[in-house]
């Protein structure tokens, strides 16, 4: 039994022994105490030798901090109200104290409990209710409050029922918080910064903490935010050091210490850790009441007092609608001592606040002044602010240094405060009083010019004239030897309340009251009341904001009579025409019309895509086989002339596409004229011999000849052929494609056309023909084709607009058959007789004309000038717009073919003064033409508008010439090819034969002018200089690239066009100057190429 014992005894303390070594140790920190003592301790021999044995003391401390107490800000240092009595200790017991610092205050508690520190520091209730320790000697009092957040109260709710009170978890035991506060929501914390922290965020309602630590945190964190409400009666405790209860030395020592501290050292420490809020809460045993006082407060626990909002900066409410100043900083510290909460009430006027408390409407008074009339019926405390009498005057008057010289002025004051009103009536009989209501009104009177100088408290005037009269309003000079004084005021039956006040005003040292008022005198940027502060400036803005808005509403039934006079005017139309039911069907309209116009866009990207590249493909693939005859000596005369015909035909092709006004109405007429269907019908299969022949294929022709001419539109129905052959050629690797044309004679006279191709090719499914004539649809196995797949769409939708049809028939693998059926009217041949398409040259049925010919750029005035003369006409030529205009006026003629663009004053100015000489002289309107290389529809409208009878395009040939002529009017001309067939680096000499009808002298004169002009263009263009005005190359550019179109020279054109665009933009100086470059190398090149020409 004995052994089991034993084994039991030792097991045991092997496991104490195991958990004591399990227990952290700590962290270690170096004590940092600011106090040294001012006595010394004497000790027994037996305590010194113990102490010396003992080596040194572990002072325990834990994570978070709990500041002011325990600071471990630093790295190492341990600081502050605990560190400093520490401190203490170990001065006076001669021993060193180490510190060691924990992760919480679980751990700490263990550690003490283990004997791994000696002492715990910064102990209260919470370590007391650990039967296995005990406190020390206190050294400082743990005096619980209650705060919240500012601005708020809690009335009279003291026991925080259904509010979520913060505390922090190792503050007090919670079953003494829960007894206290039963009806409270609990929440735990790890620190008392945590815990401010949820009430100034809002997620808390209530506080609970220490006095010091509270006010510490508040004053240096959370002010303005968070605020102390109350201390709690019952619950009082103390700070001090926990030891366990096995160590008694190290207890009898500490107390010992503690005990030897004076009181000297501890109101140092006390002051250097806390603020005089606090101290008044520990100290709150100096307020000495009496039974009556005290019971008087239990029954009036929240008094009422009465305020002027606008004695800043005594009292005011600042943005946040915060009671502020001098008076509430004064009534909290008489809340603090007495726990009477305030009421406040405002008030406008000083006789407003004394009748409240005499009627007793309110408790007491904030800023009154005491005099021997008001004592009658009020008492008054012991003043609480003293400060001098001032005279205020305007910043520009340096006249008024002392009262005497307020003599015959206006002074202003606060009307019912000062006592001072018979004095000065008495004193300065020959001054104007001029009393206002409040200090803010006394300021104003002043800088508005309505008083000469206002007599104000110092406090009051300082605080204005450094706020919002800065530079405007100064402090001239002291009123009397009597300062004035801010007191409260009961009524005279408030005996108790008065003495309560009297006892809690002279509690208050006057180093505080002095920091309290300090604060108040030098700070000028609290943020108080908007209104308050700017209400002058608020008043003007809401006038002129009040004026704005008159103007605006005058504005508005100005407006509104007019839209009303509108609309009167409007509804007597629609009554009048029926407007109603047009306006609902031109709506419909113009609905279908923009449905048009866009499938209208679709057509016309679509043709643009394919039938400009069908006619190029063929002129390439001849041109292709004639450059191959060649190498063998053969001379494809009959490919050429499909290639010039297919050449020609995509010019009168793109002039149709691009009728951009046609397409953007919605649109798509047709032109029908007399038409030979073979001959048609062959020009174009000839088109596709060339491509046909490249891929092997037989391309075959069946034609069933007829000498009767058809009214057709013979550019539409070219198109369709053309869309049908080149996909049959396109989707067909080897065999044939045929084409076949069959007319019948209908019994109305009509002829019915059936016109078929059908190829060999890979066919299409009858899945693929569902979605084959949808916009932009391709067949799945032919999407890597190129093409918008819009080409049957558009043959469709040309057919059924010629009343006709196209039907498609096609099988995988056995090759498609697509027929075309229209029924056309047949031309009688009296008709056909005066139908000539080809152009005529001879001016016999054309008279004579007198024509003046305007353009800048001399080869363009040549080769018009040999035109008109062909064509038989007299022609005179000027060299720019003003020598046109005078010429105009010296001679009669017939038609003025003018230049738009030209330098000082363009065609379209020109046209316009013509028009004004006309109209003034009363002169019969001359035809007047615009040449212009710019192919747009705007350009067109431009002409028109600026009185203009037409526009011509460059480059023009013989035929549209003798057209516009004749016609007196314009038609709009077609559109420049794409200059594919000119030379990529030079020009082309087959269009100058064509413009000039092969006469070789003229071509040999305008090569030399074309020459010429090209060498002033280069000379012109390097005198620009290194940085050109933007306007400058945009004209000499666009006057370049006239010459450039008649030669066709394609590059050319192109680096005009870029340079103009850029001129017009915001290109950069370095990406101008790159195509300056560009555009002086291709007139070096045209100029190397023209002087060739001339030497053959």
């Amino acid at each position: 039994m004995n052994r089991l014992t034993a084994l039991l005894l030792g097991c045991l303390l092997s496991l104490q022994t195991l958990l004591a070594f399990a227990i952290d140790v700590g962290e270690p920190r170096q004590l940092l105490a600011r106090s040294i003592s001012s006595t010394t301790l004497a000790l027994s021999a037996e305590d010194r030798n113990w102490l010396k044995h003992k080596h040194h003391l572990l002072l325990g401390t834990t994570n978070p901090d709990y500041p002011p107490f325990d600071i471990n800000v630093s790295n190492s240092d341990y600081e502050g109200l605990t560190a400093d009595y520490a401190g203490l200790v170990s001065e006076l017991l001669g021993i060193p104290i180490e510190v060691r610092r924990f992760a919480d205050r679980a751990q700490a508690i263990a550690a003490l409990h283990a004997g791994k520190i000696d002492l715990l520091g910064s102990s209260n209730a919470f370590e007391a209710a650990d039967a296995q320790l005990v406190l020390s000697r206190a050294y400082t009092d743990d005096q619980s409050v209650i705060a919240i957040g500012s601005g708020k109260s809690l009335g009279l709710n003291d026991k925080l029922a259904g509010l979520r009170l913060a505390m922090v978890d190792h503050y007090l035991p919670t079953p003494v918080v829960t007894a206290l506060y039963p009806q409270a929501k609990l929440q735990l914390y790890s620190s008392n910064l945590a815990g401010l922290s949820a009430v100034s965020l809002g997620k808390a309602d209530a506080f609970l903490g220490d006095a010091v630590s509270s006010d510490y945190l508040i004053s240096r964190v959370y002010l303005g935010s968070v605020q102390i409400d109350h201390f709690i009666k019952n619950l009082r405790g103390t700070f001090a050091f926990a030891v366990s209860r096995n160590n008694s030395t190290v207890l009898r020592l500490l107390n010992q210490a503690l005990d030897h501290i004076g009181d000297n050292d501890r109101l140092n420490i006390l002051r250097r850790w806390t603020s005089g809020s606090t101290r008044v809460l520990l100290n709150r045993s100096t307020l000495s009441l009496s039974a009556a006082e005290r019971s008087w407060i239990e029954q009036h626990p929240r008094v009422r007092v009465a305020i002027n909002k606008y004695f800043a900066p005594m009292s005011f409410y600042d943005d946040r609608h915060q009671f502020r100043g001098i008076t509430a900083d004064v009534l909290d510290q008489i809340s603090l001592r007495t726990g009477l909460k305030f009421d406040i009430q405002v008030v406008d006027t000083v006789a407003q606040m004394i009748q409240q408390v005499e009627h007793g409407n309110v408790d007491i008074a904030g800023v009154l002044p005491p005099t021997p009339g008001r004592e009658a019926s009020l008492r008054f405390t012991r003043p609480y602010l003293i400060t001098p009498r001032v005279l205020v005057t305007r910043a520009d008057n340096s006249d008024l240094h002392s009262p005497e010289q307020l003599k015959g002025l206006r002074l202003a004051l606060i009307r019912d405060f000062f006592p001072l009103e018979a004095e000065l009536r008495l004193r300065f009989p020959q001054t104007t009083l001029v009393e206002v209501d409040d200090p803010l009104s006394l300021m104003e009177s002043v800088a508005q010019g309505k008083a000469d100088v206002a007599l104000s408290s110092q406090i009051n005037a300082a605080y204005f004239v450094s706020r919002m009269f800065k530079d405007r309003l100064q402090i001239a000079s002291i009123y009397g030897d009597q300062p004035g004084i801010a007191s409260f005021a009961v009524a005279r039956n408030a005996a108790l309340l008065h003495s309560i006040l009297d006892k809690a005003l002279l509690s208050i040292p006057p180093d505080e009251m002095t920091e309290l008022t300090g604060r108040w005198r030098t700070n000028a940027l609290i943020s108080d009341s908007l209104w308050y502060n700017y209400r002058g400036l608020i008043l003007q803005i809401l006038l002129g904001a009040g004026v704005l808005i008159a103007a605006v509403i005058v504005w508005n039934r100005y407006l509104r009579k007019l839209i009303q006079q509108r609309s009167a005017a409007e509804q007597a139309l629609q009554t009048e025409l029926g407007f109603s039911k047009r306006l609902l069907e031109e709506l419909r309209l113009a609905k279908e019309q923009a449905e048009d116009a866009s499938r209208a866009k679709s057509t016309f990207l679509a043709t643009m895509s394919h039938e400009i590249r069908t006619p190029m493909n063929a002129v390439i693939g001849l041109l292709e086989l004639a450059v191959q005859d060649a190498e063998q000596g053969r001379a494809d005369r009959a490919s050429l002339q499909v290639a010039f015909e297919s050449a020609n035909g995509m010019l009168e092709l793109i002039g149709d596409i691009l009728d951009i006004a046609r397409i953007e109405s919605g649109h798509m007429s047709l032109a029908p004229q007399p038409t030979d269907l073979n001959a048609l019908v062959s020009a174009t299969v000839r088109v596709f011999e060339g491509n046909a022949r490249l891929k092997g294929l037989r391309l075959e022709s069946d034609l069933q000849s007829t000498q009767h001419l058809v009214l057709v539109d013979s550019l539409r129905l070219k198109q369709i052929l053309s869309n049908l052959v080149s996909n049959a050629i396109k989707f067909t690797d080897q065999g044939s494609v045929k084409v076949s044309l069959r007319l019948h004679q209908r019994e109305d006279g009509q002829l019915q056309v059936v016109l078929e191709v059908i190829d060999s090719g890979i066919g299409i499914s009858g899945e693929d023909q569902q979605r084959l004539f949808q916009h932009f649809a391709q067949v799945g196995a032919q999407t890597a084709r190129q093409g918008t797949g819009l080409g049957l769409v558009i043959s469709r939708s040309l057919c059924e607009l010629m009343g006709g049809t196209l039907n498609l028939h096609s099988a995988l693998h056995q090759g498609t058959r697509v027929q075309v059926t229209l029924n056309l009217a047949l031309v009688l041949a009296e008709s056909a007789a005066h139908t000539d398409s080809k152009p005529q040259t001879s001016s016999a049925s054309m008279p004579t004309q007198s024509i003046l010919v305007v353009d800048d750029y001399p080869a363009n005035l040549m080769l018009l000038e040999r035109q008109l003369t062909v064509l038989g006409h007299r022609v005179i030529q000027a060299n720019d717009a003003q020598q046109a205009l005078a010429l105009w006026q010296e001679s009669d003629f017939d038609t003025v073919i003018t230049d738009c663009h030209m330098p000082d004053m363009d065609g379209h100015q020109l046209a316009r003064q013509i028009r004004a000489l006309e109209q003034r002289l009363q002169l019969p309107a001359c035809l007047i033409l615009g040449l212009t290389a710019n192919a747009q529809a705007e350009e067109r409208e431009r002409c028109l508008a600026s009185g203009m009878n037409g526009c011509l395009f460059k480059p023009i040939g013989l035929a549209e010439l003798r057209r516009h002529l004749q016609a007196g009017t314009s038609q709009v001309p077609l559109p420049e090819t794409t200059d594919n067939d000119g030379n990529a680096s030079g020009f082309d000499i087959d269009n100058l034969q064509y413009l000039t009808l092969g006469d070789p002298t003229l071509i040999r004169r305008l090569v030399g002018e074309l020459a010429r002009s090209n060498h002033e263009d280069l000379n012109a263009l390097r005198a620009l200089g290194p940085q050109p005005s933007r306007s400058s190359l945009r004209a000499l550019a666009h006057r370049i690239k006239g010459g450039a179109k008649m030669l066709k020279a394609r590059a050319l054109v192109r680096n005009c066009e870029a340079l103009e665009q850029a001129s017009l933009g915001d290109a950069t100086d370095e990406q101008l100057k790159v195509l300056l470059d560009t555009l002086e190398h291709s007139l070096l090149t045209l100029e190397k190429q023209l002087a060739q020409t001339l030497v053959l």
